[in-house]
């Protein structure tokens, strides 16, 4: 049996070489590709296995599964191609973050975590929405690693803008004038600010990181704490920082009240994802970040289709290999049509 591993990037990761061990324990070989290594006219992927603990090329037919990145996305002819002739992990983004929100805010079951939002045009509905918040965040839509994220603190008559480890103090002549041209109002979300913050002031988030496991359910092989130390507006470890698991750090932070904390995040895991496949589309791999405020009140900070692989990397390959065995096996008892059924 052989799975397709496809992935944005030309040569294979640590996490590949670890992965076609894992898999190879059910007797799958994992082939590994990017998106242009497709031969559509002979309906072939030259790709590489793993053979001797080294990669060798190898090509092969249009496998019935192949698990691949949202963002092979990218190469949209490459992806209809596939779509057409095999069953596909992911079938796309969720959407912005502002669709994420629209969706689970018209839907109602989890309107409790969504933090106030606004997109806007002009600078006049832009101070609004500050006044009325004092503390918001303006952050791309489409954004990355927190990139591109900025903090806008109101006190009194005066501004301070957040970017990174940088703050300033600012007018509001320069407010207008950052909010003009500084940003796109267009691709920018803005958002009331959660202070999910440590006891030693450092902003974090709590990813939930989600697999499909053995049985086609979705599963939690870690849950992670990033920490923005010497950050003044993001988490993400891939602007510095630092993370921990779970249970020590709400130990050390939320006092008596860890424990309620912890069951509320582990309920978010056992039941948002399903939610989110209903509302969007079909995945097997999923990463939710939940922000905490100082009363213990969580937040929905976003829902990522391509989540990374550094942390928890043996349990996530373990846990895909267990779904690869699970939906070979479906795809070779259970010939369907419709192809979004050998999820359920």
């Amino acid at each position: 049996m052989e799975i397709c591993f496809m992935r944005n990037r030309r040569k294979p990761a640590k996490f590949a070489r670890l992965l076609s061990k894992a898999a190879k324990y059910y007797g799958i070989d994992l082939i590994y590709c990017h998106p242009t290594e497709i031969n559509m006219e002979e309906e072939i992927i030259h790709g590489k296995i793993l053979k001797h603990n080294k990669w060798v090329n190898k090509d092969i037919s249009i496998p019935p599964f192949i698990d691949l990145s949202s963002y092979c996305y990218k190469y949209k002819e490459e992806m209809k191609f596939l779509k057409e002739r095999s069953i596909l992990s992911s079938y796309g983004k969720f959407g912005s973050k502002e669709k994420v929100y629209k969706m689970l805010g018209d839907d109602g079951e989890f309107k409790h975590l969504l933090i106030p939002s606004q997109t806007v045009q002009h600078f006049e509905a832009f101070y609004s929405f500050l006044n009325e918040h004092k503390e918001i965040i303006a952050k791309p839509r489409n954004g990355q690693k927190g990139e591109g994220i900025f903090l806008i603190s109101m006190k009194d008559d005066s501004y301070i803008l957040s970017y990174e480890n940088q703050e300033r103090n600012i007018s509001l002549t320069e407010l207008k004038d950052f909010f003009e041209n500084q940003i796109n109002p267009k691709i920018y979300l803005f958002q009331k600010y959660i202070e999910s913050k440590s006891e030693a002031g450092d902003p974090f988030d709590c990813r939930i990181r989600l697999e499909k496991n053995g049985n086609g359910e979705w599963s939690v092989p870690i849950y992670l704490v990033r920490i923005g130390t010497n950050q003044k507006v993001v988490s993400n470890v891939a602007q510095g920082g630092s993370v921990s698991t779970l249970t020590p750090f709400l130990k050390a932070n939320y006092g008596e009240n860890w424990k309620a904390i912890r069951d509320s995040i582990k309920r978010i895991g056992k039941t948002l994802p399903y939610k989110i496949e209903k509302l969007s589309k079909q995945a097997t791999s999923m990463g939710i970040d939940i922000g905490i405020d100082k009363q213990g009140e969580l937040f929905l900070f976003e829902v990522n289709s391509a989540p990374g692989v550094e942390f928890g990397t043996g349990e996530i390959a373990s846990i895909k290999a267990d779904y690869y065995h699970y939906i070979l096996n479906k795809i070779s008892n259970q010939p369907v049509r419709d192809k979004e059924m050998l999820y359920s």
